[in-house]
């Protein structure tokens, strides 16, 4: 998406002079009870992605709105006759399903009104219903005026545009930075944190245990320090669940929170628990060490087992004294080194796996202390009660939206500041950009030159949310990315979460990869003339601010979580973020074709991630980089340990194809013959999979022969993967439709045994040996089913040498044949289903009996 330019001077002009931008506050009432309105509406304009939320997102969500918290701007855009969602369509769905009782609140989604769980929109009573519809949403309306009709083309990239802009900036949070906002005022959090800053050493040999070498070299950095207190926090509660609950549950994450918060709250020598921690660090690290003097493999999920281990010996009462005793060390050593393929981190997360390994370290600690370790492992009534209790959230919703009240009847209008102005009040030290549950800068010089842009064009950015504390100090709750881009730019400094005056890490940047005004390329703040500058600088940002004063339970950390907690965001280089800018016609044509294929060919049946059409545009790319090969090896196979492996080496390079698709006339039509050739794999893949007569259920048959082909069945935690597809591509696509019809029954088979191969490489080929073997049967394979090129070409003294062996008689029709009529060479075995051009396969014939002919074999 990156470089993808609008070079219509007219899209330009129409951006710089033509667009009006509206922001208003709509209550949902007005929004989706409406009827007029709701029927001009489009939710889901094609460029759109799909509706992605699940149900605990969409009940995070109406909580949000019941708490009169403030929520994103929805951002419509007005064509006079209809108003399309371009950013905002979860937001606006989710308030449509939930109005129209489409789902139910879910326990897991609610962290407030957990009373409110199971229930729908009808199921509120009347005043909870007028609390919804009476809330307020911020509205942002795009339309063009002063402007003649436009065509199709020029809408429709207006519109991507700003889907773009609204989209293309959003850099969710990660979990540990959620984490960070949650524990901000957490004692035992921070205490640890202060700890790991104080102690380097201990810090470092945590690390060691637990995160990779590229982890260890970012230690200084403060979301690695978040990710290691994550890890902490689950180490000290995670033998509170027992493993076959914890391995299965959605929730395990707020398992732990739960947990982890009771522990904190009733913790009175915080140093004793920490102390007691690394103690067990101190007993892993000398088992580390240990193991690689005796050069036994290892890895992290060795250490987390331990760990867990470790802290049930202290809570049945075992000293830890026991484990570095040398005949139990080297019982430890021996065990791990003979079953270290329990601790294999290829699909660590799964229930099967997580099961194995703790329950295969349980069983040592078991054998050598005699000690049960049942319920640390099974789940039972006893546990199932202690999980209730823990969990339990319910709350009166209607006390707590009292106690909210104010907030909901002070939610305060947005107000413009310029640039200019925000920057007086950093020099007064008065704002605040990076309050202590803040990150650090997470946006790149390419997705701040677009902020710049959009400055310079005058588009609206979202609002920034201020919290103005007791102190008159304002925090910047939501909004720090923009900020550190503008300040960035323009070389101004600002407050930190330490009270330090400091720069943006791309201080002073040059803007690069702008679409619209592209002439800027390649400058800084300081090279712009003073009508831009000024321009920057009288830029308006629009300002929420709440007043501490005049809402006392407002909890700035919990509007920061909500805000930032974007749950699944657009990707780059994906079919979601493809889609939203893509040429038309070829977006839809890999649409079409999911549709027809999508109830056997799929990556992923329930495809709300639009996998499916990312599967096809990859195939496409495939077939598109046959045409146009490079140095660049596209696919990319390779060996690990037990299995061959494939995929794409670069997803960017797809969308540098794509983008000249969409830019360029020959590519684009180059590109949809491409997506005809998937259509044309299709087509054989069908014919290859279909060895017996099937009149109904076609496509269930298809399905199943593929998940077959796959070679899929023999493990039940099997499932359809990218690197499947892109395999059978690679073998497939190279052998001739005429061949597969005509050896489909022994080609399926050959197939399906490359794939069990791929699956499971004997013992003798997993030392690397398996991947050139696999490459030599693949080039077998296509040899075998390949089909000669047309080369030999007759002279006229050698076609009429042919004509006397043939009796001057036509070798099709039998009719008469003579040097003057329109004779075509023919091959008797057609070199589509594997006829050689040679001499002795060629025979003369009439044109038009040669046409009829076609690849038969007469």
């Amino acid at each position: 998406m990156a470089d993808l330019f609008l070079k219509d001077e007219e899209i330009k002009e129409i951006f710089k002079n033509h667009i009006k931008i509206d922001s208003k506050v709509m209550s949902i009432e007005t929004l989706f009870a409406n009827e007029r309105r709701t029927k001009s509406t489009v939710y889901d304009p094609y460029y759109q992605r799909n509706y992605v939320w699940d149900t605990d997102k969409a009940s995070y969500f109406i909580e949000s709105i019941l708490l009169g918290t403030e929520i994103p701007p929805l951002v419509f855009f007005n064509t006079g006759k209809k108003i399309e969602v371009i950013d905002g369509r979860q937001r606006f769905e989710t308030i449509k399903r939930f109005k129209d009782n489409k789902f139910h609140l879910t326990k897991k989604g609610l962290r407030i009104f957990g009373d409110l769980q199971k229930q729908s929109f009808e199921d509120f009573d009347i005043n909870l219903q007028d609390v919804f519809w009476d809330t307020k949403l911020r509205i942002i309306e795009f339309s063009v005026v002063n402007e003649p009709k436009l065509d199709y083309r020029k809408e429709d990239q207006i519109k991507k545009e700003i889907f773009r802009r609204y989209n293309s900036g959003i850099t969710p949070l990660k979990n540990a930075e959620i984490e960070k906002a949650i524990y901000i005022n957490d004692d035992t959090t921070t205490f640890f944190k202060k700890k790991f800053k104080d102690e380097e050493k201990d810090y470092l040999s945590f690390l060691d245990l637990f995160f990779s070498e590229r982890e260890k070299e970012l230690s200084k950095k403060g979301i690695t320090l978040e990710k290691a207190m994550s890890k902490v926090r689950v180490f000290l509660v995670l033998h509170n669940l027992p493993i076959n609950y914890y391995s299965t549950s959605q929730g395990r994450k707020e398992l732990i929170q739960k947990f982890f918060e009771n522990l904190s709250e009733n913790t009175q020598d915080v140093e004793g628990l920490y102390e007691d921690f690394f103690k067990k660090i101190k007993i892993l690290k000398n088992i580390k060490k240990q193991l690689s003097v005796n050069g036994i493999e290892y890895n992290k999920l060795v250490f987390e087992c331990l760990f867990w281990a470790l802290t049930i010996m202290e809570q049945e009462g075992i000293s830890l004294d026991r484990i570095n005793g040398k005949e139990v060390n080297d019982q430890l050593i021996k065990f791990i080194g003979d079953n270290i393929q329990i601790y294999t981190t290829e699909n660590s997360h799964f229930y099967k796996e997580m099961k194995e390994r703790y329950s295969g370290t349980a069983s040592f600690f078991e054998k050598v202390f005699d000690l049960s370790f049942d319920i640390y492992i099974r789940n039972n009534a006893t546990t199932q009660n202690k999980l209730k209790t823990v969990m339990n959230n319910s709350s009166d919703t209607h006390q707590i939206i009292e106690v909210f009240e104010s907030l909901r009847l002070n939610k305060p209008d947005a107000s413009s500041t310029t640039i200019d102005d925000i920057c007086r009040l950093m020099n007064r030290k008065r704002f605040l950009v990076r309050p202590s549950y803040q990150r650090g800068e997470s946006i790149n010089q390419m997705k701040s030159s677009a902020i710049i842009e959009s400055i310079l064009l005058g588009i609206n950015l979202p609002p920034i949310f201020i919290y103005k504390r007791l102190d008159g100090i304002l925090e910047v709750v939501d909004g720090q990315q923009r900020l550190l881009s503008i300040l960035g730019f323009i070389g101004e400094e600002f407050l930190d979460e330490n009270g330090v005056i400091t720069s943006s890490e791309k201080n002073n940047y040059k803007l690069n990869k702008l679409k619209i005004l592209d002439e800027l390329n390649g400058d800084a703040y300081k090279d712009l003339g003073d009508n831009l500058k000024e321009k920057i600088l009288d830029f308006n940002l629009s300002l929420v601010t709440i007043d501490a004063k005049i809402n006392p339970q407002f909890d700035p950390i919990d509007l920061f979580i909500r805000l930032n907690n974007k749950p699944y965001p657009i990707r780059e280089n994906t079919f979601e973020m493809w889609n939203s800018y893509v040429d038309h016609e070829v977006v839809s044509k890999i649409k079409q074709i999911v549709s027809k294929n999508n109830s056997w060919f799929y990556s992923k049946l329930k495809n709300t991630r639009m996998e499916n059409e990312e599967l096809i545009t990859t195939l496409a790319y495939f077939e598109y980089k046959k045409e146009h090969p490079d140095a660049y090896d596209d696919l990319d196979i390779y060996q690990r340990n037990d299995t061959i492996n494939f995929r794409v080496k670069s997803k960017v390079e797809i969308t540098k194809v794509l983008n000249l698709a969409s830019e360029q006339e020959k590519v684009k039509n180059e590109f949809m013959k491409s997506i005809s050739d998937v259509e044309k794999f299709l087509r054989k893949l069908k014919l290859l999979l279909t060895d017996k007569d099937i009149s109904e259920d076609i496509d269930e048959y298809l399905k199943a022969e593929l998940t077959k082909l796959f070679y899929l069945k023999h493990s039940k935690a099997a499932r359809r993967t990218l690197q499947s597809f892109y395999a059978l591509w690679n073998v497939l696509s190279t052998i001739p439709y005429e061949m597969v019809r005509l050896n489909r029954t022994e080609l399926k088979e050959e197939i399906s045994s490359l794939f069990k191969y791929t699956k499971s490489l004997p013992p003798e080929d997993q030392d690397g040996a398996g991947i050139n073997k696999y490459e030599e049967m693949v080039t077998a394979l296509w040899s075998k089913y390949s089909t000669d090129e047309r080369k030999v070409i007759l002279t006229i003294e050698e076609k009429q040498n042919l004509l006397k062996k043939q009796k001057n008689i036509c070798s099709l029709c039998r009719s008469s044949l003579f040097i003057s009529d329109e004779i075509e060479v023919d091959h008797r075995v057609p070199l589509a289903i594997g006829g050689r051009d040679k001499f002795l396969n060629l025979q003369l014939a009439h044109k038009d009996c040669n046409r009829k002919k076609g690849m038969k074999m007469l």
